[in-house]
């Protein structure tokens, strides 16, 4: 069916003037001299409303707790070999700042960990701690930071962060 070209045209115009019919009017101009004062002196108004911030209701959030022994579910993810010469301040700061890395063993106080130390601990990370799985990871680092040329060393637990699963261990050089 052909549309003669008069009724197109006609479709076109009737369609446009309706599009223009809905949209909105624009704002006019306000007068800009009824609003505001020119002459005579300024004046600071004081505003009738006050915006304050929102009262934070949250306190703020305690340092993770150190303690001497993991809960029962606790799980090995970092270990932190530190000196004996350390002071305990010292010791408590390197657990909460390894609480926060990715790493899986950190070394502080001027102590190294051999490869072959952190290889034979890998298999340590992720299980559940017992008191066997202590007793492993104490004897591992004991044979790790010792050799031939250097006596055997005494290694103990200073220390837990268990809601982070890091365990801080001592080493102490025999004398």
């Amino acid at each position: 069916m052909k549309f003669p070209v008069f009724l197109k045209l006609f479709v076109c115009l009737a369609s446009a003037t309706a599009l223009q019919a809905e949209e909105p009017m624009l704002p006019q101009a306000l007068n800009s001299g009824a609003s505001f004062p020119s002459g005579g002196p300024r004046v600071f108004l004081k505003p009738s409303k006050s915006i304050k911030p929102p009262v934070s209701t949250t306190a703020a959030q305690p340092a993770p707790a150190i303690v001497e022994a993991p809960t029962a579910e606790t799980r090995l993810r970092r270990l932190v070999v530190v000196s004996g010469t350390m002071t305990p301040e010292a010791i408590r700061e390197t657990i909460l700042a390894c609480g926060q890395t990715r790493t899986p063993v950190t070394t502080a106080g001027g102590m190294n960990a051999p490869a072959p130390m952190l290889s034979d601990l890998a298999g340590l990370f992720g299980s559940t701690v017992t008191e066997d799985t202590q007793k492993k990871v104490l004897e591992t680092v004991r044979k790790g930071m010792g050799s031939s040329a250097k006596p055997l060393q005494r290694v103990e637990v200073v220390g837990w962060l268990p809601s982070e699963g890091v365990m801080a261990v001592a080493v102490y050089p025999e004398s």
